[in-house]
């Protein structure tokens, strides 16, 4: 009965640690959200203000519409990178997670309904 009992905690103890890194990689997913997010506003006030002078050049009749147009592609090359990079290991390492996580739980649930079956306590 010891065994069953150590057995059943250690599996429990198992889920609980699953579940603190699940929080973990949580707080690091929305951290790195944050900061890329960030740096995207950063990264596009300069843009902006390129774009605008750019314009103004434009305007004057000094640059090319190409010209004003090409200060917005790193930008936007920029931005769909990092959101395509972030969407696909995002994905992947929460689903990983969760999947990890449900077959400790049904490993336990298992084992659970093992003992009522065979009726050992």
């Amino acid at each position: 009965m010891d065994k069953m009992k150590d057995a059943n905690d250690q599996v429990w103890n198992m889920i609980n640690k699953e579940k603190q890194k699940d929080k973990f990689l949580k707080v690091v997913n929305w951290v790195a959200w944050g900061m890329t997010l960030l740096v995207l506003i950063i990264f596009g006030v300069y843009t902006w203000m390129d774009f605008s002078r750019a314009l103004s050049l434009y305007n004057s009749r000094v640059v090319s519409y190409d010209s004003v147009i090409q200060t917005t592609v790193p930008f936007l090359i920029t931005l769909g990178s990092i959101s395509l990079l972030l969407a696909i290991l995002a994905t992947v390492g929460r689903f990983l997670r969760l999947r990890t996580t449900s077959l400790l739980e049904i490993q336990q649930r298992l084992a659970g309904l093992e003992q009522l079956v065979t009726g050992k306590d």
